[in-house]
């Protein structure tokens, strides 16, 4: 009976064992498949910030290669831009394939998108400038007044998907390491309790064969090589986990210590140098050995040093996570540099505070640059508002005397009609219409000042219903003539209505002159797609112009065709040029001789 009841025993461990067993497969392989699962999603938001990595560095690339370029002319400089554009729009198009199931990436990705279109079309205008040869102080100004407006959401656009990412890595890369941890958990638990669950049994037959003594000795043997097993298994996984890390690492170390534009440098929490990379010693002058450990305010002035600058900038940097700052620096020489500098606080998985990652690069050139052009620019403003002020009060001036010649020869062809030959007439007609045309370019001209001192009022209008206003308005002029005008209806924009009416008048009157010739004149104006943006434009069927002369066009007082042919002062282009530089867009021109000619703008 006794028998009996042993071999149940015997049988029911064996079954409970492999109950137990069977039990615990299931769930290591449900924590193994998670763990793979979020290893991959971990990889996964790596190759998305790495996109976003490439995108920075391929916009920072173009910025510097389009400054180069208009600061030297290197046409070098131009097919660095292409392809650093090229590289930006690719790694854009990358974190959308990355990205698909993501709404929120989706959205900042919308976000992000137009802007930096919005950023390369700038570039291109500083490559544009270049190009025209207007490298005056004033011509990047417009530039650079859109940049300041775009560059904040730019910045933020794009932090915003990068702390998206980081915030999914962290998540996932504590879900991976979780599920890891529980599963080799799972794996010891599981052998310890098989293990001793069939020791267990083992022993009750044993007892039941009467060999109890040396069953426990090979009970306490298996269990010794059990331990055993267990820590060189422990130990083979430890290395393993030590040598992907390493392998992990080594790139990121190498690139970091190879790095020369940039100083790379940790600071432990104290803020003492913990490593150094060759852009470092590059710009600050000091080898490794000479200055780890050593406080990072040696590298400040000693003014800053005595304000307590360093020490405010690593509690700053603690509490918000993040400082940037640009001020002078100093090297081991004792020179100073213009730096920018970034600072990120770096914190474990519990918040504690781990140390700094600082980031400087050397601007002493680029602020050079920027005080000599501010100089320049402060002159050049001068100058203009001097010569503006001179223009407005000549012109201003010799409207008087004008308005006399052209009354007195009025005067001598009505009242001494009788006593002049028809060569005198023709001699005081000539002199009325010189008077005329300079009285209209006196207008032009005090037009064209009124245009850059009047202050800007934006709202909307629409443009359409001026362009139909100032059509009828030309059809009145010349009732008997043939012509079509083409509006396209509803286009609507933000912009000073005074300022875009001088705009639409001088092009329409422009095609409505050079069409004049014309048996059926065709006129038109509407919106269209050009280099990747939304333009407007007027079109006309006319006498058009040569384009390999269409940089003159803009110019004051600058004409492609002779008075005689189309009259005309040259300065009402010059006045539309300027309204639209001064809503911060651009105009430009395409014909042919006798094919017409189109004037697209942009606002």
């Amino acid at each position: 009976m006794l028998r009996s009841l042993h071999q149940r025993l015997i049988a029911g461990g064996f079954i409970l064992a492999a109950a137990v067993l069977a039990v615990l497969f299931s769930i290591a392989y449900r924590s193994n498949t998670r763990f793979v699962e979020w290893n991959s999603l971990t990889v996964h938001t790596r190759d998305v910030l790495r996109a976003l990595d490439d995108f920075t560095s391929a916009m920072k690339s173009a910025q510097i290669a389009a400054v180069d370029y208009y600061t030297s002319g290197s046409e070098t400089q131009v097919q660095v831009f292409t392809a650093a554009e090229s590289r930006a729009h690719s790694a854009l198009v990358h974190v959308r394939s990355l990205t698909p199931d993501n709404p929120t990436q989706q959205r900042n990705l919308d976000a992000l998108v137009p802007l930096a279109d919005k950023g390369f079309d700038l570039l291109r205008e500083v490559i544009e400038l270049r190009r025209q040869g207007k490298t005056g102080p004033d011509a990047m100004k417009p530039v650079n007044a859109e940049a300041k407006k775009i560059s904040p959401p730019l910045a933020e656009a794009l932090g915003a998907m990068t702390n998206e990412e980081n915030r999914l890595l962290e998540i996932r890369s504590g879900a991976a390491a979780v599920a890891a941890r529980r599963a080799v958990r799972l794996q010891l638990i599981g052998g310890i309790i098989a293990t001793s669950l069939v020791l267990s049994v083992f022993v009750l037959f044993l007892r039941e064969n009467s060999i109890r003594a040396g069953a426990e000795s090979q009970l306490e043997e298996a269990n010794t090589r059990l331990e055993q097993r267990v820590d060189e298994r422990t130990a083979q996984l430890e290395d393993a986990l030590a040598q992907v890390r390493k392998q992990s690492e080594e790139p990121f170390r190498l690139f970091v210590s190879n790095v020369k534009d940039y100083a790379l440098l940790m600071l432990d929490p104290d803020g003492r140098v913990a490593t150094w990379n060759a852009g470092a010693e590059r710009i600050k002058g000091y080898r490794a050995e000479e200055i780890i450990g050593q406080h990072f305010s040696r590298f400040y002035t000693p003014e800053d040093i005595e304000r307590g600058k360093p020490t405010r900038e690593l509690e700053i940097t603690a509490e918000q996570g993040r400082f940037e700052d640009e001020g002078w620096r100093v090297r081991k020489d004792g020179s100073r540099f213009w730096a920018n500098v970034v600072m990120t606080a770096l914190r474990d998985q519990t918040g504690q505070l781990r140390g700094f990652g600082k980031v400087t690069r050397d601007m002493t050139d680029r602020k050079a640059i920027e005080e000599k052009m501010a100089a320049q620019n402060t002159q050049l403003e001068s100058t203009n508002r001097e010569l503006e002020a001179f223009c407005y009060s000549v012109s201003h001036d010799l409207r008087a005397p004008l308005r006399g010649i052209d009354g007195f020869s009025q005067a001598l062809l009505e009242d001494y009609a009788g006593q002049l030959d028809n060569k005198g007439k023709e001699y005081l007609q000539r002199v009325r219409a010189a008077v005329q045309r300079m009285g209209a370019l006196i207008d032009d001209l005090l037009d064209l000042s009124r245009i850059t001192r009047t202050e800007m009022r934006r709202e909307a209008i629409d443009l359409s219903q001026i362009a139909q206003s100032i059509a009828d308005e030309l059809r009145g002029t010349q009732p008997d003539r043939t012509a079509e005008f083409v509006i396209t209806p509803g286009l609507q924009v933000q912009a000073d209505p005074r300022l875009i009416r001088v705009v639409l008048e001088n092009l329409l009157r422009n095609s409505w002159k050079f069409t004049s010739k014309r048996e059926n004149t065709r006129i038109e104006f509407g919106r269209t797609a050009a280099n990747g943006h939304s333009a407007f434009f007027v079109k006309d069927n006319g006498a058009g112009f040569d384009p390999n002369y269409s940089s003159r066009l803009f110019g004051a007082f600058q004409r492609l065709h002779s008075a005689s042919e189309f009259p005309g002062t040259g300065v009402g282009l010059a006045t539309v040029q300027r309204v639209i530089l001064r809503h911060g867009g651009k105009i430009w021109a395409e014909s042919d001789v006798d094919r017409g000619a189109t004037f697209f703008f942009e606002l």
